[in-house]
């Protein structure tokens, strides 16, 4: 993978990242908190700006954009902390268009351009384990539980991963159906999230395994992505701070104590974002395999919240406070290292195939 961006990605990071910076002022973003809230005018702009069609098919009003364009999309909403479901929205269609097509793949994510659709994944269960399935679909309706369906209660549908007898199945519920009841969570990110339950909602089968497989890997992916965002904003906060706090007569910056941690928090930072992008990179070409992807997803797990905890103890009492910007990606970061599989759980999956035969020519 050639690791350096075109002039279009430049430009695609550039103008998203100015936009965010103009029009998303983080006092906005702790009001959302407070109130569990979402950015509907930043979701209105989304649309309006065309970001939301980037890696969909230009036949139907997309951007033919790359998973690697998709990922630095994903990347400056997290260097925002913003709290918009773009990164669930897209895992859904993504997943639909590129290995569930057909009439009804096809109508939804349509209607996801249009505005009218906003699905989110609902995967996980109740045992904790991504990728078990055992929610059952039975004539036409689910019955059951998801746990941390990110923006549930704001959705107008989840994309709920159930078994259709022997196999994992993609299953369209209408989140406003009065057989999904959905059960707000507080946790460390501050975002929405909810436990959705169904009691025998109607549930409309729109894929299969394959699409299956594809949802956990690209949204395990955007994880990794999402959390190397954040860590890259908490070390760009922290050496700018350092080179303006002065002690003993001189910016922190120069003393070497400070260099050293910068420096591992900038190694940390570059080495999981080029894994995380790797994987991108491998699962657009469909060379991708779940070890790559998890052992990205641990890399960038594991650096966050070292990077964050190394800005917090650069920063001294003024990275405690929550009037500094930083606890905005000390926290999303945390959350998003354990959103769609922990350190340990995505090393146990790249343990899981250690002794595979590896052919290093092929």
């Amino acid at each position: 993978m050639n690791l350096d961006l075109d002039p279009t990605q430049e430009l695609l990071r550039d103008t998203v990242r100015e936009f965010l910076a103009s029009e998303v002022p983080l006092d906005r973003i702790r009001e959302l908190e407070r109130d569990q809230r979402w950015d509907e005018t930043l979701w209105k702009a989304l649309h309006d700006q065309g970001w939301l069609a980037l890696p969909f098919a230009e036949e139907r009003g997309g951007g033919g954009g790359s998973l690697v364009d998709v990922g630095l999309l994903i990347e400056e909403f997290a260097r925002r902390a913003a709290i918009v479901p773009i990164a669930e929205t897209l895992t859904c269609g993504i997943a639909l268009e590129r290995h569930a097509p057909g009439e009804r793949s096809d109508a939804l994510v349509e209607a996801m351009l249009a505005g009218s659709v906003l699905p989110v994944p609902a995967v996980l269960e109740a045992d904790d384990v991504l990728g078990r399935v055992t929610l059952p679909l039975e004539g036409g309706r689910v019955s059951g539980e998801k746990r941390f369906v990110d923006y549930g209660q704001f959705a107008t549908h989840h994309l709920v991963a159930a078994r259709d007898g022997d196999e994992p199945v993609l299953c369209l519920v209408d989140a406003a159906s009065a057989h999904v009841t959905s059960q707000p969570l507080r946790h460390i990110g501050r975002t929405p999230s909810v436990v959705a339950r169904y009691d025998g909602a109607p549930a409309e089968r729109v894929a299969g395994p394959e699409a299956v497989a594809a949802l956990l890997l690209l949204g395990r992916a955007l994880a990794a992505v999402q959390c190397v965002g954040s860590a890259g904003q908490a070390l760009e906060q922290t050496v700018a701070y350092a080179t303006v706090r002065e002690a003993f007569g001189r910016p922190i910056g120069t003393f070497q104590a400070v260099k050293h941690h910068a420096a591992n928090m900038h190694a940390k930072v570059v080495s999981s974002r080029h894994l995380a992008f790797e994987a991108l990179f491998a699962l657009e070409r469909g060379v991708a395999t779940p070890a790559q992807v998890a052992f990205a997803k641990a890399s960038a797990s594991r650096t966050v919240p070292e990077v964050t905890m190394l800005a917090h103890q650069i920063h001294g009492g003024n990275g405690i406070i929550e009037e500094n910007d930083l606890y905005f990606f000390t926290l999303r970061g945390k959350e998003r290292s354990l959103a769609w599989g922990s350190v340990d759980e995505c090393l146990a999956d790249v343990a899981a195939g250690i002794d595979t035969p590896v052919s290093w020519l092929g």
